[in-house]
C-alpha cells in the first residue's frame, strides 16, 4: 500500500480549530483546576490551623486575667496588664491587652480605647493598631459583674507563614500549568498528525488518486481506523477497477463491430452509386453511415473518459503547460463557429502554468466553450476569464444561454445525463463528464454556478512549481 501522495497542496489543521486540541486541553484543565483546587485546600488548612492555634492561645490568656480579676480585682487586674505591657508570647510575637470597665472607660491596657472605633460585640475581632502599621486579631470577653477585656495577638507571624506558602506553592502550581501546556501541545500535535494523516489520505482520494492509503496501522483506536480506511479504500478501488475493466471491454467489444458495419455501409454506398438502380438507397446509406460514425464517437469518448479517470492522481506524463495558450488556441478555433452563430466571445487572460497533459486540457477547455457556443443565443456573449490570484488559478467560461434547473449541477457530470428541453442540441451528454476527468487527472476542482442569465463553469488549478 502506498502512503498519501504528496502532490496534492498540503493543509495545515489549526490548533486553534482542532476539536482534539479542545479535547486534551479540557483535560489538562480539569488537572490543572484539580491543582489549585489541592493547594487551596492546603493553602485554607494552614491557614485556619495558624488561626485556631492563635484563638486557643489567646482564650487562654483572656481565662487567666480573668481569674486575676477575680482574685484581686481591678488593682490586681491592672497590675497583670502592666507587667505584661511590651512583653512578647511564646511564640516571639508581640501581644496587647486592654482592659475598659462596663462603662467604657479604659482601666489599664496598651490603647486608650478601643481600637479603630471597634465596639466589643463579638468574641472575634481583627483592626489594626492606630498608627495603622500593625494587624491584629483579638479577643473579647465581657466578664459579668466586671470589666470587658481584649487580648489581641499580632497577625505578622500568620501573614508570613502564608506568603511563605504562597511562595512554597507557586512553583508547583507553575510547574503544573507549564507541563499542563506543554502535554496539550504535545498530546494534541500528535494526535492531529494522526487524524491528518488519514485527512490526507481523503483529500488525495478525493483528487481522484485511489492508490493513496494511510498506511498507519496500530494497536490503538487510530491504527484500527487507519486499517479500516485502507481495507474500505482497497475495495472501493477494486470495484472501480473491476467497473472501469467492464466499460472497457464493452466499448471495445462494441466499437470493434461499429466501425465494420461502418466500413461495409460505405462499401455499399459506393457500389450503390455504382448501380443507376440503386442511386435512392444512397442517402439512407449516408444516415446509417452518420449513425455508426456518432456511436462511435460516443464509444470513444466513454473510453477516454475511463482512461482519464483511471489515470487521476497519476503524475506521469505531466509537463508545464500554459493555460492561457490552451485557452488562445481553443477561442481560435470556436471563433468561426461562434461568428456563425452571432455569438461573441470575450476573452482575458493571464499567464497560467500548470502541470498537465497539453492535448487533454485542451479538449476540457474546448468542450467549455463548446457547450457555450451550443446553448448562448443569437447575439449572446460568451466570456472566457483566465486569472490568477493568491496562489490560485481560475478559469470561467460564461455564457447567455438557459443554465441548468435548480439543484441540476452535480447531476450534470454525470454520463448521457441532459437537462430537460435540451434534446435539440446535438450531444450525448459526455462534455462535461469528460471535463471532470480531465480536472480530476490535474488535481483541479470544477463547479458549475448560476450567472443569471446563462452558466458560469469555473475550473480552480494550483499554479506549477517550476
Amino acid at each position: 500500500m502506498s502512503a498519501a501522495p504528496t502532490g496534492a497542496a498540503p493543509t495545515h489543521p489549526s490548533l486553534a480549530r482542532s476539536a482534539t486540541l479542545r479535547l486534551v486541553g479540557l483535560v489538562a484543565a480539569v488537572f490543572l483546576a484539580a491543582t489549585l483546587v489541592l493547594a487551596f485546600a492546603v493553602w485554607s488548612t494552614v491557614s485556619g490551623y495558624i488561626e485556631r492555634r492563635i484563638l486557643d492561645t489567646l482564650r487562654t490568656d483572656l481565662a487567666g486575667l480573668e481569674e486575676v480579676w477575680r482574685a484581686g480585682g481591678d488593682a490586681a487586674l491592672t497590675a497583670a496588664v502592666d507587667r505584661r505591657r511590651g512583653e512578647t508570647g511564646p511564640d516571639g510575637h508581640r501581644r496587647v491587652h486592654l482592659v475598659v470597665s462596663p462603662v467604657g472607660d479604659k482601666i489599664a491596657g496598651d490603647f486608650a480605647a478601643w481600637p479603630n472605633d471597634l465596639a466589643p460585640s463579638g468574641e472575634i475581632v481583627r483592626f489594626r493598631d492606630p498608627a495603622g502599621t500593625l494587624a491584629y486579631t483579638g479577643v473579647v470577653r465581657r466578664v459579668p459583674g466586671g470589666p470587658d477585656l481584649l487580648v489581641a495577638h499580632d497577625r505578622a507571624e500568620h501573614e508570613a507563614v502564608m506568603a511563605n506558602l504562597v511562595r512554597d506553592l507557586a512553583l508547583p502550581i507553575g510547574a503544573a500549568l507549564v507541563l499542563a501546556l506543554v502535554v496539550t501541545l504535545a498530546v494534541g500535535r500528535r494526535l492531529l498528525a494522526r487524524v491528518e494523516r488519514v485527512n490526507a489520505t481523503a483529500r488525495a482520494v478525493e483528487a481522484g488518486d485511489l492508490s493513496a492509503r494511510v498506511g498507519a496501522p496500530g494497536p490503538d483506536e487510530f491504527g484500527r481506523l487507519s486499517a479500516h480506511v485502507d481495507a474500505m479504500l482497497d475495495r472501493i478501488a477494486a470495484l472501480m477497477r473491476g467497473v472501469h475493466h467492464l466499460s472497457d471491454q464493452i466499448a471495445h467489444e462494441t466499437r470493434t463491430p461499429l466501425a465494420r458495419l461502418r466500413a461495409r455501409l460505405e462499401r455499399a454506398r459506393r457500389e450503390a452509386e455504382a448501380d443507376p438502380t440503386a442511386v435512392g438507397a444512397v442517402p439512407a446509406l449516408d444516415d446509417a453511415i452518420a449513425e455508426a460514425a456518432e456511436l462511435i464517437a460516443v464509444f470513444s469518448a466513454l473510453l477516454d473518459i475511463a482512461r482519464t479517470e483511471a489515470a487521476a492522481g497519476d503524475a506521469c506524463g505531466l509537463a508545464p503547460v500554459d493555460l492561457a495558450e490552451v485557452v488562445a488556441d481553443v477561442v481560435d478555433l470556436y471563433e468561426g463557429v461562434a461568428e456563425d452563430r452571432g455569438v461573441t466571445v470575450r476573452v482575458a487572460t493571464a499567464p497560467a502554468v500548470v502541470l498537465g497533459e497539453r492535448m487533454l486540457l485542451t479538449r476540457m477547455v474546448a468542450n467549455l466553450v463548446d457547450n457555450a457556443v451550443k446553448f448562448s443565443p443569437e447575439g449572446g456573449v460568451i466570456d472566457v476569464d483566465l486569472t490568477v490570484a493568491g496562489g490560485d488559478i481560475r478559469l470561467a467560461v460564461r455564457d447567455r444561454g438557459p443554465g441548468l434547473p435548480e439543484g441540476f449541477e452535480a447531476a450534470a457530470f454525470e454520463r448521457f445525463t441532459r437537462a430537460e428541453g435540451t434534446a435539440a442540441v446535438p450531444g450525448h451528454g459526455l462534455g462535461l463528464p469528460l471535463v471532470r476527468a480531465v480536472a480530476l487527472r490535474h488535481g483541479m476542482k470544477i463547479d458549475l454556478e448560476p450567472a443569471a442569465p446563462g452558466l458560469r463553469a469555473v475550473i480552480r488549478a494550483r499554479p506549477a512549481s517550476i
